[in-house]
């Protein structure tokens, strides 16, 4: 198990709400974790909320991987509960989240919860040829490229990708990244290559991409992921020197923030030193206490006694957590967590209705757009 993982997956069980809640968001996005941790916090979810302000656990673990004993589990709770519990969604979910050799392993289990034909797709992969393999691929960008985006077909993509870094058919020259293709879904997929693979030689070109202002979300979030997933001391030295680029510090931040190292949370230290700009520096204040930075907390403490950006998150929290982590007991914790708690009471008092089911509508507007359900979270991090 990573350090890091096995730093943070106990307080996956922490008796404070804010701790467990921060720790489980905390791994999101790194690809540090593996199925024994999706085990851990099924066990914090089956133990139910420790106190009112509590959070949903399973939303947060739809970002983990299944082990064989994760899937059996997961099989089992979906044949045991009804199709009207609010589970049954996130659980179907993970389930089609899967990865390809467990579904074929539990195809015959998995099918009253998966589409049939999509299954059937997904079992034949394995004996296709490099060539077939890559035919695949190509009707399925072209369909993407003709009808726009498809959570589906490009999942299914990526699944075809998975399979061939599997077989061992990608090799360092087919992975270039080339911005004249940049409206391409062919780029994307290549960018998706780039991290499967680890390629390291197109460190630079995928950093290159944060400056284009014609670069669509989509492209830039698999770009950040294939940054992630490379994670090496480079990316970092990279990412660095374009972090503060227009907008799109949203997205080289946010590498930064998921790659768990020394020399990750250095670069945001000099980063926070470096910019004027209160989101950026509350952004950047955040990810350090990602990162667990005992260095970090003398100037996030002062950050919020002269004023932070409170529209972006409550900084509070992300000290707060930090602090309790690294056994830092300031003076201020118990001030901060009666505000963090002053903060939920008045978030459940205004939050809506929320359903349990995903919302069909004709306009469900962007993938960064909040979600129509009424959950808070982005379209793309919720019913999509």
């Amino acid at each position: 198990m990573n350090r890091f993982v096995e730093r943070v997956e106990p307080y996956f069980l922490s008796e404070d709400p804010f701790v467990q809640r921060y720790a489980i968001e905390m791994l999101e996005g790194s690809y540090l974790v593996d199925g024994d941790t999706f085990l851990t916090g099924l066990k914090a979810h089956d133990r139910g909320q420790v106190s009112v302000y509590s959070s949903p656990i399973l939303p947060y673990l739809m970002y983990m991987p299944l082990n064989e004993e994760g899937m059996e589990e997961v099989v089992n709770r979906l044949n045991s509960l009804s199709k009207k519990d609010a589970d049954v969604l996130f659980y179907i979910q993970l389930v089609a989240n899967a990865d390809t050799e467990l579904l074929i392993s539990y195809r015959n289990e998995v099918k009253p919860f998966i589409d049939e034909e999509q299954l059937k797709k997904i079992a034949k992969l394995p004996t296709l040829k490099e060539e077939e393999l890559f035919m695949e691929l190509a009707g399925v960008m072209h369909y993407l490229d003709t009808n726009g985006y498809d959570q589906v077909y490009f999942d299914y993509g990526k699944r075809i990708v998975h399979e061939l870094v599997k077989q061992g058919k990608i090799e360092s020259w087919e992975v270039q990244i080339k911005e004249d293709e940049l409206g391409d879904f062919n780029l994307v997929y290549t960018v998706y290559m780039a991290g499967e693979i680890r390629e390291e030689s197109v460190i630079p070109q995928l950093v290159n991409l944060f400056k284009d202002e014609e670069a669509e979300d989509l492209l830039l979030e698999e770009v950040a992921n294939a940054l992630v997933k490379i994670g090496t001391d480079q990316v970092v030295r990279e990412v660095e020197k374009v972090a503060l680029y227009g907008n799109t510090y949203f997205y080289t931040l946010d590498v930064l923030g998921r790659i768990k190292s020394p020399e990750a949370e250095q670069a945001l230290l000099r980063l926070f030193d470096q910019t004027d700009d209160l989101t950026a520096k509350t952004l950047i204040a955040d990810y350090l206490c990602q990162q667990l930075s005992a260095e970090a907390i003398p100037k996030i403490e002062a950050l919020i006694e002269e004023g932070y950006d409170e529209n972006m998150l409550c900084l509070e929290e992300s000290l707060y957590v930090n602090c309790v982590m690294n056994g830092i007991d300031l003076p201020k914790l118990p001030q901060w967590k009666s505000l963090i708690e002053e903060v939920e009471k008045h978030s459940l008092e205004e939050q809506p209705l929320l359903v349990t089911q995903p919302v069909q509508t004709e306009d469900k507007g962007g993938r960064n757009d909040p979600c129509p359900c009424g959950s808070g979270k982005k379209y793309k991090k919720c019913c999509l």
